[in-house]
């Protein structure tokens, strides 16, 4: 799958598999991203108002962790996440 990098942009209402990105001090806002539990990277990165939706494997986590009760279901997410990845692309 091919990698696109976006470094110091502002990207306003689009969407994005997480795997297929690169973002590097971005500020992503009213964005759509779907995230299947594979490798990432972000540094120094915003997301404001931005709505994540979770596919197969890291579908399959967020379920075991409502299942065991360390989420609640339905729990909002943080409204604003910013900072860097702790799974860095290989």
């Amino acid at each position: 799958m091919p990698i696109t990098v976006h470094e110091g942009d502002t990207i306003i209402a689009s969407t994005f598999v997480v795997e297929e990105h690169v973002f590097i001090n971005c500020k992503l806002k009213n964005c759509k991203l779907y995230y299947s539990g594979g490798p990432f990277e972000w540094v120094n990165t915003s997301f404001e108002n931005c709505q994540w939706g979770f596919r197969g494997p890291a579908k399959d986590t967020l379920m075991l962790c409502m299942t065991i009760g360390m989420l609640k279901q339905g729990q909002a997410p943080p409204p604003n996440i910013t900072g860097a990845s702790t799974n860095k692309m290989n």
